[in-house]
């Protein structure tokens, strides 16, 4: 059969050179036909086998990363491996694996547009390797969370979970997917320690379950938690939740300490530079406050953040420009307790002691409710002890004014 290849095509009376009969010819010339795509195939999987040894090299670096975690650092040998070969399946599957384990764990680090190549990527996995199902289903669940919806995430993710019980990457998917719902608060936690079971100390099940513990009023608990998750590794929304939670406590120098970090991971984040404004406003450090506060309004406007450069305006003594910004923040609205109050505050240091009484007076008549309460309390108790001030003063200032002479009659 091998000399069969050997058969000259364009002369089939002739086999090596040699006259032949042309029924044996035409026969030999059939049998070639048959083993060509044969031979080819062969010729295909040979030349798959046979790797480059950087490409190998490449491979087995990827996959120890990939075993490890580390998804950047695999999917980076086998690019490197797809460069030397890219017709091989091999290199390909590792790629596919590499992305689809990325979409599982951490799902903010795949864009946007590649969101589709993944999931077909997941689907294509789950049916051709075992033991990937539990992590298929779990990138297939963050992917149906990133375009927004999340019942069909929960339900996939549900899925992983029973197709593998100690899959942690889908017990910490599920987990990171109903922290923020608090009718499925149990659930979530249920999820995330049995993450924690399954890789004790792992940065995201540590920082839902702070998340968990802010929303019960446990701060001191949240506190714990994210300062842990931050240990396993430095993570921006772990980092913002910290600081948050610390300005809340008004433990402002540590806040800011976080705050600035935050800001320094993600720098257009409107978010960390108003909080690390806010920090810093209440840490006394008034010009660095301003410099945080305007970059934030500049990436967004907000009310809070608005309020807060007012404050800060307004202890700098620039009680003028104090006024503009917390003016126009009554214009969007107009019971705004702490407005009210640095309205009130700006105009008293300016000597305009009508306007003044007339904002904190506007305070002292709104009603004690929602979940403000406590503060919009403690700014109505500063607004009275203002205008009693201030009327105090008025009456001094009438009673020391001399009489005015009787005006002779004409």
């Amino acid at each position: 059969m091998a000399d069969a290849t050997r058969f000259r095509e364009g002369d089939p009376a002739e086999y090596n050179g040699r006259p032949m009969d042309r029924r044996i010819a035409a026969r030999a010339a059939a049998c070639q036909a048959v083993l060509r795509p044969f031979l080819l195939v062969v010729a295909l999987a040979g030349g798959c086998d046979a790797l480059p040894d950087l490409a190998v090299t490449h491979l087995g670096r990827g996959d120890q990363a990939l075993a490890e975690g580390r998804y950047g650092e695999a999917l980076a040998a086998y690019a490197h491996a797809h460069e030397l070969a890219p017709h091989d399946a091999r290199v390909q599957r590792a790629q596919m694996r590499a992305r689809v384990s990325l979409m599982a764990e951490s799902p903010a680090r795949v864009a946007a547009d590649a969101l589709d190549d993944v999931a077909y990527e997941a689907e294509f996995l789950r049916g051709t390797e075992k033991g990937l199902e539990a992590v298929c289903l779990t990138a297939l669940g963050n992917v149906l969370a990133r375009r927004g919806d999340r019942e069909g995430a929960r339900l996939k993710l549900a899925e992983a979970v029973k197709a593998d019980p100690n899959a942690y990457v889908a017990h910490a998917a599920l987990g990171a997917l109903l922290v923020g719902r608090p009718e499925a608060a149990a659930e979530a936690k249920v999820a995330l320690e049995r993450a924690l079971v399954l890789r004790p100390g792992a940065a995201g099940p540590l920082a839902g379950l702070g998340k968990i513990k802010l929303a019960e009023g446990d701060a001191p608990g949240a506190i714990e938690r994210f300062v842990a998750a931050l240990e396993a590794g430095d993570d921006f929304g772990t980092r913002l939740a910290l600081g948050q939670t610390r300005l809340q406590q008004g433990k402002h120098a540590e806040a800011a300490a976080d705050l600035q970090r935050a800001a320094q991971m993600d720098p257009r984040s409107p978010e960390a530079l108003g909080l690390l404004g806010q920090a810093l406003l209440g840490a006394g450090n008034l010009d660095e406050a301003e410099r945080a506060l305007r970059a934030s309004l500049e990436l967004r406007p907000d009310v809070g953040t608005s309020i807060a450069l007012g404050f800060t305006l307004a202890r700098r003594k620039k009680s003028v420009a104090a006024l503009d910004v917390l003016e126009g923040v009554l214009v969007a609205d107009p019971v705004a307790p702490p407005a009210l109050f640095g309205v009130g505050m700006a105009n008293q240091d300016l000597g305009r002691t009508p306007q003044a009484l007339a904002a904190f007076r506007r305070l002292l008549g709104l009603p004690l409710e929602g979940p403000q309460k406590q503060h919009v309390a403690d700014l109505q108790r500063e607004a009275k002890a203002r205008v009693e001030a201030l009327e105090a003063a008025q009456e001094n200032a009438a009673e020391a004014a001399p009489e005015k002479p009787p005006q002779a009659k004409r």
